[in-house]
């Protein structure tokens, strides 16, 4: 028997070998961001990121869109979950921020950067941080949700998971998919901004216009990218901290991601949050999981169909 045999494949994201998950030879990094501090409720957020890397080491590395291993061409390393900030939820983002913009501008930078939440909140950080390291010409954001978080505070805080979308829009224009739930004060700022587009999950389960409006949005830009799993059926992605009725299909999540990798300049940064697994039920985890190596192989490769 073979030392490979004898053995667990890594705890790390996919199971890589490790001459593909160090940090000098892998294009794509991973970091955890285990925060949950403001869902209001459902719980369960901050096991998300090691459920996810969990359920990564039973996904297949093969990828009939790419016609091989996509993992293989670019090497993912996973970074150790950032350390938890309990003070306040800004200082958490603050963290977040600081830890991003680190990691982007390092001259060994990975060429796409994947976040898992973690509640909501983290996405504060991380846009942050993009911008801190590299500035805001030309960014746009990108948000898949089942709730539009446009609310300027929730709960006392500004810093609020019900805030994501508010914070990111601090920094740059904003595309929403998926969206069934609002607030009144949310409805009427939204309709004044001509920073935010919303198509509501109604009108971006069917129909061309979805994909065509949202290519004219991130064509030439560099994209943001943030997938609250909630934005998903809850019918395949029962596991989330405030389910809706309706939302995206699998494949039209897919649609959507191919559109803004495609047509985007870069997709950076990107995170995938919200995940609360739920005891023995695997599904959500193992769909997140593949959902993040299917952006990271979208992004880095550029080759789907």
């Amino acid at each position: 028997m073979s030392e490979s045999e004898m053995f667990q494949p890594p705890w790390n994201f996919l199971g890589l070998p490790e001459e593909l998950a160090v940090a000098a030879r892998a294009r794509a990094w991973v970091l955890p961001i285990p925060y949950e501090g403001t869902t209001s409720y459902g719980a369960g957020t901050r096991h998300g990121p090691a459920a996810i890397i969990a359920a990564s080491r039973q996904v297949e590395w093969f990828d009939r869109e790419f016609g091989g291993e996509p993992a293989l061409e670019y090497g993912i390393h996973t970074m150790s979950p950032l350390g938890l900030v309990h003070r306040s939820p800004e200082a958490m983002v603050q963290a977040i921020e600081e830890a991003v913009a680190a990691i982007l501008s390092h001259p060994a930078a990975p060429a796409v950067l994947a976040v898992l939440g973690g509640e909501h909140t983290v996405s504060m950080g991380v846009v942050r941080g993009l911008v801190r390291a590299r500035g805001a010409l030309d960014l746009v954001a990108v948000q898949i949700d089942a709730h539009a978080d446009l609310r300027e505070e929730y709960e006392a805080t500004p810093y609020s998971h019900a805030c994501a979308a508010r914070r990111i829009l601090e920094h740059c224009p904003i595309f929403q998919i998926g969206i069934r739930s609002l607030s009144a004060a949310e409805e009427a700022f939204r309709r004044q901004s001509d920073r935010v587009r919303t198509f509501f999950a109604e009108d971006a389960l069917q129909g061309p216009e979805l994909l065509e409006e949202l290519g004219r949005f991130v064509r030439g830009k560099r994209v943001f990218l943030t997938i609250d799993l909630d934005g998903l059926d809850p019918s395949i992605m029962p596991a989330v901290g405030t389910p809706e009725p309706g939302g995206l299909t699998w494949a039209r999540t897919l649609e959507v991601v191919r559109v803004v990798c495609r047509e985007s300049a870069a997709v950076p940064v990107f995170d995938v949050v919200e995940l609360a697994p739920l005891p023995g039920l695997h599904g959500p985890d193992f769909l997140a999981a593949k959902l993040v190596y299917k952006i990271l192989s979208l992004a880095l490769i550029r080759g789907g169909s």
